[in-house]
């Protein structure tokens, strides 16, 4: 418990999750367990990095960065042909773009301002409100997490032993079911309030054209599933084929990445990779000294005291997730809670995949809901407003969130159906 409440405050006193997590350990190891050489730490955590599936994380990350050129206008127009000519629809646009850029990108916020930069103001000059736009491409964003490739999925599988390959597919069917929802939630709450006017004609031969514009972004999370699939690459040297891959499109097909951007994208991806690697690996000791307190099996005992029932126990389980991804950033949570919480999941019968998109889909829920809220609050900043005037608009998305997830939980077959079927 002790472990917990040196964390609590240090967070509370505004460290960084990173220093906060290696400096809780290491007081709880001085303090409680006793003086312990300094190097036990050290060592915990270069073993914490010392994984080749880590290797993916910075790449993916990178891969995203380069993608941002020429990608993101040529996935709008796309989903502006799908969607745009409905009334209401710029509002099933904003969700798609956030679902193709996501899947590409791997990461939510950065979904959020790549393409809530171009698509809210579009929907603000409609006359669509700004809270809801600000909400609708928050909740879609943040789908960047459980449609692969997802970097949170690779944090995941390399802290809990689980095969990234199968996660990323396990998250296909879930993040696709949400965005989905979301798409029929907005268009159905712009048609009611009259956001965007009556819309237009459907043109065949924009959707033709926009299509063959974004066949080649597209492709990405296609060669990189594909190639996972048939065992053509692992899940590690997929993230240096999506970097070849962006960098081509970005600098020879689409020549809008120049050499001084490229640098840019290279410290940018290399920094936002250290911010991560290094949480990951103070992390390590803090997960060693919770296994060493038996930290999980007396949450498993609490659970199993409290009620005896695997779907409340499930629904306790996400609960807490909810909480801690509402205050707390996500890959921070994930590591943190990932050994806590899979030996519980496995002791109640839950695939540790299907686990692994649970979480994935708790934890996007959790980045928009408020008080930290980062894919909301970036999507508040691009409108210009208090992150106050996102409601009740923002509850109504979360309900649409909460509902996917409900459907993901107790249907396990939406999650387990594409891993089960290329095993």
């Amino acid at each position: 418990m002790l472990l917990f409440v040196f964390l609590g405050i240090l967070l509370v006193l505004g460290m960084p999750v990173g220093f906060a997590i290696g400096i809780a350990s290491m007081l709880f190891l001085f303090l409680v367990e006793g003086p312990l050489s300094p190097n036990v730490i050290a060592l915990r955590m270069i073993s914490g990095v010392d994984s080749f599936p880590l290797l993916a994380l910075p790449l993916f990350m990178l891969a995203g960065e380069l993608m941002k050129y020429g990608t993101t206008p040529r996935l709008m127009r796309l989903a502006n042909a799908l969607f745009g000519f409905m009334r209401g629809g710029l509002a099933g646009v904003a969700v798609a773009s956030t679902a193709f850029f996501g899947s590409i990108s791997g990461s939510g916020v950065a979904t959020v301002a790549a393409v809530g930069s171009i698509v809210q103001p579009e929907m603000t000059r409609k006359g669509y409100g700004k809270g809801f736009s600000a909400s609708l491409v928050a909740g879609g964003g943040v789908l960047g997490m459980v449609i692969p490739p997802s970097m949170a999925m690779v944090v995941y599988g390399v802290s809990a032993g689980v095969s990234i390959g199968a996660l990323f597919l396990a998250g296909i069917l879930p993040g696709l079911l949400t965005a989905v929802m979301l798409i029929i939630y907005g268009v159905c709450i712009s048609r009611r309030r009259n956001y965007g006017g009556q819309g237009g004609g459907f043109e065949l031969r924009e959707l033709g054209i926009s299509a063959r514009k974004a066949v080649l972004p597209l492709l990405l999370p296609i060669i990189i599933l594909g190639g996972v699939m048939t065992g053509i690459f692992t899940p590690t040297e997929s993230a240096v084929v999506a970097v070849v891959y962006a960098f081509i499109l970005a600098f020879i097909v689409y020549r809008e990445l120049k050499l001084k951007d490229l640098v840019g994208a290279v410290t940018s991806s290399a920094i936002t990779s250290a911010v991560i690697l290094f949480i990951i690996a103070t992390a390590n000791p803090f997960g060693w000294i919770m296994a060493i307190e038996q930290i999980p099996n007396a949450l498993s005992d609490l659970l199993s005291n409290l009620t005896d029932n695997h779907i409340l126990q499930l629904i306790l389980i996400s609960l807490m997730l909810l909480i801690m991804g509402t205050f707390m950033e996500t890959i921070a949570t994930i590591i943190i809670m990932t050994p806590i919480l899979v030996p519980i999941a496995l002791s109640i019968g839950l695939n540790p995949v299907h686990f692994g998109v649970l979480m994935m889909m708790n934890l996007a829920i959790g980045g928009v809901t408020p008080p930290l809220a980062v894919g909301l609050f970036t999507a508040a900043k691009i409108s210009a407003i208090r992150i106050e005037e996102t409601f009740p608009d923002v509850l109504y998305v979360l309900l649409v969130m909460i509902a996917a997830y409900a459907l993901v939980l107790f249907i396990p077959s939406i999650a387990m159906f594409i891993p089960e079927y290329f095993s």
